[in-house]
């Protein structure tokens, strides 16, 4: 065989491999021809169960899926138990191409043709049949686990309650009457372990209700030693509070002493210096303080001749030194005429000699010199000796 397979030229190969080709693809598109023809040519429909629960009443639900391309008639739907069917629903049911179709049983429908046989649990089938009596069916395992739960259910209460008939007859069985002897024999243990059993819970319950009262104890403990805390943080709050309004009103009170001994002080200082300044102006005598004043104006008088007589010297001294001036002299000559320095004193040009002519002395007059006194600021400045002196001096 391999001899032969190394002996083929390469264009055999290439012929024999195009023809296996062409034999799979033909074959692949039959099947997908035939499949097509029998979605258009046959109603093809399929099968899907679910378990429903509504209101606590459980439903099986059906979804009936028309795969083919023409429409779909429905007849019956019903229940396989072996070789036996059950029709639980019988009406004409159209489904469109491409379309589905629901419908929902109770399950205690159907208990009754599954529950039949009392020895042995039995899996049911859901079948649908449509008009041309096209038949499929489908084995639903979630609907059967769920009524073998059921099905155990009830042959476990069952034989509950033939047991109790059993018991209140006095009809035992075999395994009864060794269970009953079993008991009689190991009862006193069992009793130890009850009273054990009880005694240790018990004892565990009061534990924790001991435990849940001391919880219970700590947590109101907590909350009254926050309260007396919060308590005593707002009392020593208020006693600070009021020892420094007791403090502030002490110094208050100080200082309103210290103002009141001051203001005392003050009007006590002010009396004996107005007493002080009285006894001064008392003991004053009119007589000598006039005399003194008359002798003052008097020597004034004579410094102010003195300084009246040196100033008028001076300005003689002035004038002589000016008419000395040669242009001082040429103009005299010109005019002829003796030159008038000014209204008090005449100059004859020409000569050696000088003749000033005061100007007459005016009568003095008497002047009142009038000391101002000034307004006193504070209460102390009234009294001073400055204001207590004389107002008014007169001068002749």
């Amino acid at each position: 065989m391999l001899e032969w397979l190394q002996a083929l030229t390469p264009e055999e190969i290439i012929v024999f491999s195009g023809l296996l080709v062409l034999f799979i693809s033909s074959i692949l598109i039959m099947m997908r021809l035939s499949r097509i023809a029998n979605r258009v040519g046959e109603q093809e429909f399929y099968i899907l169960e679910s378990l429903l629960e509504i209101e606590g009443d459980h439903y099986i639900n059906l979804t009936i899926i028309n795969k083919a391309f023409s429409t779909n008639h429905i007849n019956v739907v019903g229940v396989e138990l072996g070789n036996v069917s059950h029709p639980l629903e019988e009406k004409m049911v159209m489904i469109a191409p491409r379309s589905k179709y629901q419908v929902r049983f109770n399950l205690s429908n159907i208990k009754q043709f599954v529950f039949s046989n009392r020895k042995k649990y039995r899996k049911f089938r859901i079948y649908v049949e449509n008009e041309i009596g096209l038949r499929k069916s489908i084995k639903p395992k979630i609907n059967n686990s769920f009524m073998k739960k059921e099905y155990l259910k009830l042959k476990r209460q069952e034989c509950l309650e033939a047991k109790r008939v059993r018991f209140e007859s006095g009809q035992y069985n075999l395994f009864e009457r060794t269970g009953l002897i079993v008991g009689l024999v190991f009862r006193p243990f069992a009793k130890l372990r009850r009273h054990m059993v009880l005694s240790t819970n018990k004892t565990l319950r009061e534990s924790e209700i001991r435990r849940q009262q001391k919880k219970e104890h700590d947590a109101i403990k907590y909350k009254l030693d926050q309260d007396e805390f919060e308590l005593n943080e707002i009392r020593i709050r208020e006693q600070s509070i009021k020892e420094n309004r007791t403090r502030e009103l002490e110094l208050e009170r100080l200082k309103k002493e210290k103002e009141l001994e001051i203001e005392r002080i003050k009007e006590a200082t002010l009396k004996r210096e107005f007493e002080e300044n009285k006894a001064k102006i008392e003991a004053i005598d009119p007589i000598t303080v006039a005399k003194q004043e008359l002798e003052l104006e008097h020597t004034s008088e004579k410094a102010d001749s003195k300084k009246r007589a040196k100033k008028n010297k001076i300005n003689d001294e002035k004038i002589v030194s000016e008419t000395i001036q040669p242009e001082a002299v040429v103009e005299v000559e010109m005019t002829e005429e003796p030159a008038v320095v000014s209204t008090d004193t005449e100059v004859k040009v020409g000569e050696e000699s000088e003749t000033v002519i005061k100007k007459p002395r005016k009568p003095r007059e008497k002047k009142v010199k009038e000391v101002v006194e000034a307004e006193p600021t504070t209460a102390e400045d009234a009294f001073t000796p400055s204001t207590m002196d004389t107002s008014t001096e007169v001068r002749e």
